[in-house]
Order: C-alpha cells, then structure tokens, then sequence
C-alpha cells in the first residue's frame, strides 16, 4: 500500500481552509459580522491567488495580496515562520472541535453545525459525520427545535452526497460552466414565456477562471410559473429546496443549479447584488451609506428618512442603480474590489476590450505534418481557415509545434519549414479573403535556448514562444530560461505564460516584474491563452500586464475549428484585467500587426 501522501498545511488550499474554519468559529462565539467577513474574504482572495502565499510571505510581499487587513496579514506571518499563530489557535481550540467536519456536509452552516454537536453529544471529531448520520437514521434529529423531518431527511440526502465525493468536485472550468448554465437558459426561456429576463449570477456573470454552482436571476410577475419550470428542468435528478422566491435543484451532472426570481422593477438591485463579488459589494454598500442610504438586493432605502415606512428606492436596471448614487455603470467582470469604485466616481473606467474587437486568432494548430515535438491539429490549414472566414477575422495565425529536434537533424527541420513556408504561401493565393500569419510555436528549452536553429526563422513571420517540460525549476532559474528565450528577436510572443492547467496543475513561478520589464524593453507580447484548461495569463496577472504598459495578444491554441470560438473566454480574462483594446494587438490592423511581427 502506498503512504498517503502529508498535507501541506502552507498550501493556498489549507491556509484558506483554515482561515474559513475561524470565521465559522466566530461566527458561533458571536464576534462582529466584520471580522467574520473579513476572514471569509481573506480565504477566498488566498484561494484565487497565482502565487503560493507563503512564498509572497518569504518575499516580503504578503500585503500584496488583496482582501488581507494588517491583523490577519499579522497572523499569517507568525503561522509561516514558527509553524502555529497563537492568536488562530486560540480561537479555534475555543470551540467544539467536532463542529468543524459537519461544516463540509452541504447545507450545513456554523450554527446548525454547533446545535447539532451539544444537542447530539458529538464528541470526537474524527467520527462526527459518522455519529450525525446515524443520529438522523435513528430519528434523533427530527424531534429537535426547528429541525424536523424534512431537514432530517436533508441531512441524510446531504452526507450521501458528500460521502459520494459530488460535494469534492472540482470547480468547472469556464467555458465547461458556461455551456450547462446557457442550456438551462434556452430551456427556461423555451418552456416559460413569463420570463422577461434571464441572467447568470455570481463568479459565472463575473467570468471567473473556474466556477462552482451556478447562479440565475429571473425578472417575472410570475414566480410560481418560472419556479416550477426551473425545477422540473429535465437534466435535473432532485428538488433541493423549493421557496415562494426561488429553488435550488441537483443537475445529473452532480452540479447545483440556483434561481432568484423578482419583479421587473425590482431586477435591477437584485441582479447587482447577487452578481457579486463579495468585495465590491462591501465596498459599494460603505459607498451607498456614505450618501445616505441602506443598499440591499431589493434596492435603497434613506438611512435618515423621517418616515416610519422607509421608501425603497427600486431599480429595474443596474445601469439605474449606479447611476442614481453618482457612478458609471460597472461591468461584472471589474467587480472585485480593484479600485473599480473609485474609477466609476471619477468616470475613467477603461473602455473593456469585446470580442467584435478582435481581428484574427494567432495561435493555432493545424495537421499539417512538421514531425511536431508535441501533438498535431485536427484540421486541415484549409478547414481551419474556412472557419476563421465564417468568424469574420481579417487574419489567422498558424502556429504549429516545433519540429522534434531530438529525431530531426537541423538539415531536417530547415527543410520542413521551407517546405511549410512553400505551402502556407501557396494557400495565401487560394486564401484572398483572410491573411495568413506564418508562425510556430517554439519550445523553450530548460537552459534557455530555443528548439528551432537560428536560420529556421528565416522561414518564419515571428515565433510564439512555450515551455511544455521541466516545470519544476526555481522561480529564479525558470525567470532566467524566460528572458532568455525572449531575447531572440524573432520570439515576440510568450505563450500560456505560467503554463498552468486549471484544476490540474499549478503555473510554474516567474518574477513577473522581471518578466513584464523585459517584455516592455524589447516589445514583446505576452499570451492570454484562452484554451479552456488554460486562461494563462491570469486576470491579476493581465491587471498587472496592462498597468506596466505590457502588449498582449488572446489566442484560442486551437487544435481544431471547433474550438476557435474559445476566443470569448480569452476576451473574458482580459476584461478582468482592465484590458482595452489598444493593448490587445490582435484587435489591430493586419499591416499594423505583420510590421510588429517582422520587426527584429
């Protein structure tokens, strides 16, 4: 038998964990709703970071990361440098500590969770979910205050599915989330002419990397007809709970599915409420009380009015809400907390990069036979370009991988490149509506160099430039290999930069000033990868991109025609990175772009 292998407790995944474990426990000791959010925040913010925050710690950089006030920033220092923080052991140890494994039973918060433990005696920790379930088997659970059969049931129903591991899914990843949630939307807006609207909600509306549950609002005058539809969507296995203002329903792919419904003229503050994220909404609330009023997801209230009915000032818009407290309207995406606020007060928010703003798709395969170090393509040059025409592009790119330098002499591999060449120029004569980009994607190899011979260029517009091996380097060694391979002129994009595969396998760490002041220095491109296992760069590491003055370019890495329309997910990362389209080059001109490429 394998050992199983020791839980890095200064994992992202662990330090949130244990962040989120405290503000259960205040939650249950009844602290301050502020200090409570403040660590649910925290988590989250740890949770979504592309850097380990240990070693931000290391680096003196821990204040870098957003959502960590100076106390919990304090805590964290001691927990990394002596093993423990006395101050968040104290506070869990303050607790019953079999309250901790009932809070991964879905459906079961802090309070249920303390409740459950002194009503029931749950005394050991390890065989606290084991004693519950056999507690509601023997219908102990039901004959308590405010339980009942139902939520005895529920809980039964709820450690069956965390014991079926549906609870340790991973989180989906964008365009996966985006395709179930629009196929509930066709079905609801097909079988439910009542609904005036429909829109996803939460990190989905947000065009996060990866997604948990999905969210829904709906704007009706009849929640009972859009209720009841929803919950007999037909890739639905059970009802979850259903409410006069809403339901919540188990899909057979083991995800859950949301609703909200509301008036029409009610839509509006609900739609900005529930659309998050957490920071912005604490934020715009603290913006909302500053001018006098109460904001919540049915509208704003006046904080001082007279009046014993507090009028609610309701809004079938968001555009209306935020205008009416003096901001610019907001997109979804900017909603993190990153100064969007302040940017609407002042009215500079940037003029967020579309998808109608891109011209052509730069990065992807074909099957055309360079004997590839990694996989080919599906399609044929000829199929792949008869779809970048129906996308209305102006220019498409090739980029296959690099001829296999450890089979191929270097005789070789010039000869397959002339003969490339040849050919894509051939098909440029066939091919008048679009223009051809000749690229190839280059490997980088540990030490730096690239895996193509100086003179196989020559055959080239420009090089996209990749690491696909040896990701186990330092940061300083895998900085080095970067900047080197870079510093080829004929290498002027980097691709999927971190070389991260979402809910797969960590991005490899780079010193991103570094990297962002070499690409400034010699104009090169960094890659928003849009792949769906990708989106590499990051969102943050995009903001940082765009406020260093870095270009970038969002390629699909497309192995097939059918994925070219992953650009969308690529747009949706550079959004959220504050990106417009003057810092994107493939929304530029063709004879803008071919001269950038070719300039050495």
């Amino acid at each position: 038998m394998k050992p199983v292998p020791a839980i890095d407790k200064f994992s992202n995944a662990e330090i949130a964990r244990m962040l989120r474990k405290v503000a259960a426990a205040y939650t249950i000791l009844g602290e301050s709703r502020f200090k409570i959010v403040a660590y649910e925040n925290a988590a989250t913010s740890i949770e979504h970071s592309t850097s380990e925050v240990k070693d931000l710690f290391e680096e003196g950089k821990l204040d870098a990361v957003p959502g960590l006030g100076p106390s919990i920033r304090s805590h964290l220092s001691e927990f990394f440098s002596k093993g423990s923080s006395k101050h968040i052991e104290q506070v869990l140890s303050s607790i019953n500590q079999a309250i901790f494994p009932l809070l991964e039973v879905p459906g079961i918060g802090p309070k249920k969770a303390e409740k459950l433990v002194k009503e029931l005696n749950i005394k050991s920790a390890q065989l606290a979910v084991n004693e519950l379930e056999k507690a509601a088997i023997e219908h102990k659970i039901s004959s308590l205050e405010t339980f009942g059969e139902k939520s005895e049931q529920d809980i039964l129903d709820n450690i069956e599915r965390f014991r079926k591991g549906q609870i340790k899914l991973k989180r989906m990843v964008l365009p996966l989330a985006d395709a179930l949630a629009q196929d509930i939307i066709s079905y609801l807006k097909e079988n439910c002419p009542q609904i005036e609207r429909i829109d996803k909600l939460g990190s989905l509306r947000r065009q996060l990397a990866t997604i948990g549950d999905l969210d829904f609002a709906v704007a009706t005058d009849d929640f009972e007809a859009v209720i009841d539809a929803f919950v007999h969507y037909p890739r639905s296995s059970s009802i979850i709970e259903r409410g006069p203002s809403g339901a919540s329903i188990l899909l057979t792919a083991g995800r859950q599915a949301d609703l909200r419904v509301s008036k029409p003229s009610e839509y509006g503050a609900m739609l900005q409420y529930f659309t998050g994220s957490k920071y912005h909404n604490i934020k715009l609330r603290e913006y909302a009380l500053k001018q006098g009023y109460s904001l919540n997801e049915y509208g704003l209230s006046e904080i001082n009015s007279s009046s014993k009915t507090k009028k609610v000032q309701t809004f079938d818009s968001e555009e209306k809400l935020y205008n009416f407290l003096g901001l610019d309207y907001i997109s979804p995406e900017l909603r993190e907390d990153f100064g969007e606020i302040e940017a609407a007060k002042s009215h500079i928010l940037p003029n967020l990069v579309k998808l109608a703003d891109i011209r052509g798709d730069l990065h992807t395969h074909s099957d055309y036979d360079v004997k590839p170090s990694h996989d080919y393509g599906q399609n044929s040059m000829e199929e792949m370009l008869n779809e970048a025409r129906a996308l209305g592009y102006e220019y498409f790119g090739f980029a296959e991988h690099n001829p296999k330098a450890t089979e191929l002499t270097q005789s070789d591999i010039l000869g397959i490149l002339a003969k490339r060449k040849k050919h894509i120029d051939g098909l440029q004569e066939k091919n008048k509506g679009v223009k051809i980009i000749n690229l190839l994607e280059v490997d980088i190899k540990p030490d730096g160099e690239l895996a193509v011979p100086e003179d196989g260029f020559q055959y080239l517009d420009a090089a996209i430039v990749s690491v696909h091996s040896v990701f186990g380097l330092s940061k300083e060694e895998m900085t080095k290999r970067v900047v080197k391979a870079l510093s080829y002129p004929a290498a002027k994009i980097l691709g999927h930069p971190t070389g991260r595969l979402l809910e797969q396998r960590e991005g490899f760490e780079l010193d991103w000033p570094t990297i962002f002041a070499v690409c400034k220095k010699l104009d090169k491109a960094l890659e928003i990868n849009a792949h769906p296992s990708r989106l590499d760069l990051s969102d943050t590491l995009v903001r940082e991109a765009v406020k260093f003055g870095v270009k970038l370019v969002i390629d699909t890495d497309s192995h097939n025609f059918e994925d070219l329309v992953n650009m969308q997910y690529g747009v949706s990362v550079a959004r959220r990175g504050w990106a417009e389209p003057e810092n994107v080059i493939n929304t530029w001109k063709y004879e803008r772009l071919i001269d950038w490429l070719k300039k050495r």
